[in-house]
């Protein structure tokens, strides 16, 4: 019993409130410090295969502006990020690099893979934008949606 309290319900405390989400955030790097964006809607889908998951999230900004974040996180046991790129459209244009400042993810034993954390998304190695992903299931396609 105290091991299952110490593999399973203890990380889903840590890492995610046992299911209280947070809302997505986006901040913009604008003269040497971070600027809140509003972010209108948000959404994660992707797939698991083997110890990859693989999700793209996307974030419509307030001003209609769409940031896309392409991952792929490997797990052995550990979640690593292997791999991430940005890209945004509309009247910003972009792309580049991704780093994890914090990774959130939970292999889901039975269930899929959800994903979080806070990223840093540089372009040529400087700060564009830095944005926090509420852990919750790659395959839920609206953010706030039960």
């Amino acid at each position: 019993m105290r091991d299952l309290i110490f593999r399973f319900l203890l990380p889903c405390l840590l890492a995610s409130g046992c299911g209280v989400e947070k809302e997505p955030s986006c901040e913009e790097w604008i003269d040497g410090t971070y600027r809140a964006l509003p972010v209108a809607a948000y959404e994660i889908a992707g797939s698991r295969d083997g110890s990859t998951t693989s999700a793209v999230a996307t974030m419509t900004l307030g001003d209609g502006d769409v940031l896309k974040i392409e991952i792929a996180v490997e797990y052995d046991p550990a979640p690593v990020l292997r791999a991430a790129r940005w890209t945004i459209t509309g009247g910003r244009s972009g792309s580049g690099d991704v780093a994890a400042e914090s990774l959130r993810f939970l292999g889901g034993q039975g269930e899929g893979p959800s994903l979080g954390g806070r990223y840093r998304l540089e372009a040529e190695g400087l700060p564009v934008f830095r944005v926090e992903l509420p852990l919750q299931p790659v395959s839920r396609r609206e953010w706030g949606a039960g």
